[in-house]
């Protein structure tokens, strides 16, 4: 597995490796969200996915379901991530964001624990994770998602799979470059603390968190698609 280090998130809480997987719970406000790079086979899968998606004439809209004012949303069967082989990386990383928050917000004698269960031999995350909807976004020039959250389920996630060379295109010196980005928004802005987060999506890197949290993608203008999937879930320990 090859792992690129958590560079987008401020507030890096706690770096996790055991079993194969590396990952980083990053706090850069009150909720907690995972950032990883996907594994490079996991990531071919995955492009092997939506690619087969596209080009699937029967392939079933979950646009209605989104706020995205964007065309291709084509739903992803949960069966479909099983079917690719990358269902339990994915379900697994879900089980680790709630274990690793945990974690991340205990005290010492409780990380010490549970860092001695994930290097046993027999580990096996006890979190209840059920994957219940996924979808590709296939964005294109001047399409965005409004601010929203995901209030049917408790977890959400985005993983990026394409991402356009150019995305920084805005053109207005001075401004900041927003164009493609994601942003995180957790309330509304005080001096002491941060409110929200904005990061430049990265082919491969996948992000897990709340599912009530809100958050927005900007519009861009390139002519190359910018691939992106979500997938939510619900949980309990």
């Amino acid at each position: 597995m090859q792992f690129t280090p958590a560079t987008s998130l401020p507030g890096l809480n706690h770096r996790f490796s055991h079993h194969g997987l590396d990952y980083h719970i990053a706090k850069p406000f009150g909720p907690n969200i995972l950032e990883t790079q996907l594994p490079n086979d996991i990531l071919e899968k995955m492009l092997a996915l939506s690619d087969s998606l596209l080009t699937d004439p029967t392939r079933s809209s979950y646009g209605a379901n989104l706020v995205g004012q964007i065309r291709e949303e084509p739903q992803i069967p949960i069966d479909m991530l099983r079917q690719f082989g990358v269902f339990e990386y994915i379900h697994g990383l879900f089980a680790e964001y709630i274990l690793a928050s945990t974690f991340c917000d205990a005290g010492a004698e409780y990380k010490a624990s549970v860092e001695a269960f994930q290097q046993s031999d027999d580990y096996q995350n006890p979190v209840y994770v059920n994957l219940e909807a996924a979808w590709l976004v296939s964005q294109q020039s001047g399409e965005y998602n409004p601010i929203h959250n995901h209030s049917l389920s408790t977890l959400s996630s985005v993983m990026y799979l394409k991402v356009p060379e150019q995305l920084q295109d805005s053109g207005i010196e001075g401004k900041a470059d927003v164009d493609g980005h994601i942003e995180w928004v957790y309330q509304s802005a005080d001096q002491m603390q941060n409110s929200t987060v904005r990061v430049k999506p990265v082919a491969g890197r996948f992000y897990i968190f709340p599912a009530s949290l809100l958050h927005l993608v900007y519009p861009f203008t390139n002519t190359h698609e910018r691939r992106s999937v979500s997938i939510n879930a619900s949980h309990r320990l």
